[in-house]
């Protein structure tokens, strides 16, 4: 009889052990995003991008230069569990700095335009719009209108 009882705790035992095994770590698969940013706009620009809830929220905490016709790609790999990558990050991180939520594109030292990531505003012209710009793959180009309906900055881009 207490062959029958050990036997029966042992099955148990043995169930109970591969319930922990098939349940694992398993937290999704890792996406790849490629992320492409390219400068149409006819004149060179320089990307500034800000993170507004820093201690100094006008502090650049990255930037990026693009002359006429270039372009720049950047590949990340999300972790475990699986996160996301957007052109906030594509602006504004570098070795595990902050990510931006606010940049501001300046063409050829003369006119400026802000971006931020709240709210999903801007439209399609904004980068850092995450209702637009949300796919594994992305390329947003900085378009010659883009240059004209910046805002004059009157020496004071920066």
């Amino acid at each position: 009889m207490n062959y029958l009882i050990i036997g029966k705790m042992r099955i148990v035992f043995f169930l109970i052990t591969l319930s922990f095994l098939a349940c694992g770590t398993d937290q999704g698969s890792r996406d790849t995003y490629t992320y492409t940013a390219r400068n149409e706009s006819g004149v060179s620009i320089k990307v500034l991008a800000y993170n507004t809830y820093s201690s100094i929220p006008e502090e650049v905490i990255f930037t990026t230069i693009l002359e006429n016709g270039d372009e720049i790609t950047k590949t990340f790999q999300d972790g475990l569990p699986p996160g996301r990558y957007y052109f906030r990050d594509f602006f504004g991180k570098s070795s595990g700095r902050s990510v931006s939520d606010s940049i501001r594109i300046i063409y050829d030292k003369l006119k400026f335009k802000n971006f931020n990531s709240k709210n999903c505003s801007g439209g399609e012209r904004n980068p850092l719009n995450e209702c637009v710009y949300q796919r594994t793959e992305e390329i947003f180009v900085f378009k010659v209108e883009d240059y004209e309906n910046a805002e004059d900055c009157n020496g004071n881009c920066e």
